[in-house]
């Protein structure tokens, strides 16, 4: 590393830098649940409008949503009967989350078709509960959180960022070629050094 310019003083400010960073976002995101409100739901999707409005009839007359589903939905889950599985926000398009969050009692489903860049759905509520979020979920939950505290400060307080030191950084380190340098100085070092004579 000292090849490379640095110093034990810079080495040291790095890691103090990402040490007090560390320090801020626990801080800052120590609030954040490790839950969330997620949603169990079937989907149909089909391109045509008409279809879409007859399928909803039948389901209004009782037809099965898994039957339905295996039978009209162009999704792949409609070999599962449109199952999409639970789900949090953020995991769907927009229009499709807002609608399937929007269901309140398991069964309910969407009485007009439901219009995203995929299609036109028709979503039907299996459950609704909060959900432990998996340990990826809950560090991007904060990571996220933790963008947009910064974001918000950097605004507030009209910080300034400048980015010289990207001139100091080499583009390309030759890492092997230092480690190789470094290793030749040692043992002509080694080699340099006077033999104890045996007596």
């Amino acid at each position: 590393m000292e090849k490379l310019g640095f110093k034990v003083e810079d080495y040291k400010s790095l890691f103090e830098a990402q040490l007090l960073q560390e320090k801020l976002q626990e801080s800052i995101t120590a609030d954040i649940s490790n839950t969330q409100q997620q949603v169990w739901a079937r989907h149909i999707l089909v391109q045509d409008g008409a279809l879409a409005v007859t399928i909803i009839e039948k389901l209004k007359s009782g037809g099965d949503f898994a039957a339905l589903a295996q039978e009209f939905s162009e999704d792949g889950s409609a070999a599962t009967g449109g199952d999409l599985g639970w789900f949090g926000t953020g995991a769907m398009v927009p229009e499709f989350e807002t609608a399937a969050f929007a269901l309140e009692k398991p069964g309910d489903f969407t009485l007009t078709p439901v219009q995203s860049q995929f299609g036109l759905h028709i979503i039907r509520l299996i459950a609704k509960q909060d959900r432990p979020l998996s340990a990826e979920q809950y560090d991007t939950a904060k990571n996220t959180a933790f963008q947009e505290w910064l974001t918000a400060a950097r605004e507030e307080y009209s910080v300034e960022t400048f980015d010289f030191w990207k001139q100091l950084v080499p583009t390309e380190p030759n890492f092997i070629t230092i480690a190789t340098d470094s290793a030749i100085e040692q043992l002509t070092a080694i080699a340099k050094e006077p033999t104890a004579t045996p007596k």
